[in-house]
């Protein structure tokens, strides 16, 4: 696979983030259902394009295992937010800090596997490190945490992840 034809898969996931991260913090400010609906919805869709956009960039992940697992992870939770009310809020609150807290290593992975290829990695190694901050608040907030704060963190960080990958995109675009 080209850089270039990689770096329009980046642009395409930077568009997703920022969609999903703005619906998030905007759209559902009517009840903590659509706040619900909202970030499983997200989920499910960023799940299934991590999986995909795996296997379309072997050449450029570093491990493919660890990323389908990250988007069979977030897609599940997706699901079990969307299809399973009963469980338990704080265990769905706690899975969403450890996938923030996997995702900001993954991120730091693939950032090192690919620092040399491209330019501006910087804006990438910001975005790990709100992902790793999202996701140990979470984790260490747990008990006093509610669900629409969960929500609104979610938000951000998707935001965030975005529009570094959408730097990345522009700074080598032209490259």
């Amino acid at each position: 696979m080209s850089e270039r034809r990689f770096l329009g898969f980046v642009f395409i996931e930077s568009l997703i983030l920022i969609t999903l991260g703005l619906c998030v913090l905007i759209l559902p400010k009517l009840t903590s259902l659509t706040f619900g609906v909202m970030l499983s919805s997200a989920f499910i869709a960023y799940g299934l394009y991590k999986i995909i956009f795996a296997f379309v960039n072997r050449n450029y992940a570093l491990n493919i295992l660890w990323r389908v697992f990250l988007g069979a992870f977030v897609l599940t939770l997706g699901i079990l937010l969307l299809l399973v009310p009963k469980i338990s809020l704080l265990w769905l609150i706690a899975l969403i800090g450890v996938y923030f807290l996997l995702e900001s290593i993954s991120l730091t992975a693939f950032i090192s596997h690919i620092e040399n290829m491209f330019n501006f990695m910087s804006c990438k190694y910001f975005g790990a490190i709100v992902l790793f901050t999202v996701g140990l608040a979470i984790v260490v907030g747990l008990p006093i945490m509610s669900f629409w704060l969960v929500a609104m963190l979610s938000g951000i960080a998707l935001l965030i992840k975005g529009m570094s990958k959408l730097t990345l995109y522009l700074t080598n675009k032209n490259n």
